[in-house]
């Protein structure tokens, strides 16, 4: 049976409840971001410079303490040019979350074309998480970090986007065990595996590490391999 606060399917971040698409978590009303009305900016090189100088801002000295400026000299920009592109830091952070999981969604895609055996799939789906972080560890550090920053529309909009990766990294790991209906053993296991992905920005350094991001993501596939087919892709209490 699937216990109300453990069901498949619950947020990625526990919350103590869920917010309407247009409340602060202090219940007042906020507005939505001003792009978010206006257009939806093309991720062109000098924008994308802009993002990735604002991931490294962000990683270093957290959102909260951040400024324009500082972001604005980290990108070689004025401070002027920034609001060519965005309206405010808290879009920079939309921004950055929303184009990180959008491209690790069409990376996962296109690494899965014309695979059908379950295995080498998560393993595909493993190494294209790897590869991508490995590539923008400053975004892994936000995106770990920074969600709650998040109000409003956008944070509903980023919140669906990270669902979208989770639940396709899912899917991912059901085919393991086709016989078996999504459940929460297999939620666990996914949420066990994004616990073990996203960790190693924590001690893996590309510059010094003798270890290659496919070994690594072919090591960090086989322990979750070995370990959740020998269980039967079970949760503890199942076993």
């Amino acid at each position: 049976m699937t216990h109300p606060d453990t069901s498949p399917h619950p947020p990625l971040r526990a919350r103590s409840r869920a917010r309407k698409p247009n409340e602060r978590s202090n219940g007042s009303r906020v507005q939505p971001l001003a792009s978010s009305r206006d257009r939806t900016p093309t991720f062109d090189d000098k924008l994308l410079r802009l993002l990735h100088a604002a991931a490294r801002v962000f990683a270093d000295v957290g959102y909260d303490r951040a400024s324009m400026r500082r972001i604005a000299a980290e990108a070689e920009l004025s401070l002027a040019g920034i609001y060519h592109y965005v309206a405010s830091k808290e879009e920079l952070l939309y921004w950055i979350q929303l184009h990180t999981f959008d491209s690790l969604l069409q990376g996962l895609e296109s690494s899965l074309e014309g695979e059908a055996d379950p295995t080498r799939r998560l393993a595909a789906g493993v190494r294209n998480h790897i590869r991508h972080f490995g590539a923008n560890m400053q975004e892994l550090r936000v995106c770990a970090r920074e969600l709650e920053a998040l109000e409003g529309e956008a944070y509903a909009a980023v919140h669906e986007r990270r669902r979208a990766y989770f639940e396709a990294v899912h899917g991912l790991v059901i085919g393991l065990h086709p016989d078996r209906a999504a459940d929460r053993g297999s939620w666990l296991a996914t949420a066990n595996l994004f616990g073990m992905l996203n960790w190693f920005y924590q001690w893996y350094d590309a510059e010094r590490s003798r270890v290659g991001l496919d070994e690594l993501a072919a090591q960090q596939t086989a322990l979750f391999l070995d370990g959740y087919i020998a269980s039967g892709g079970t949760s503890g209490e199942e076993a």
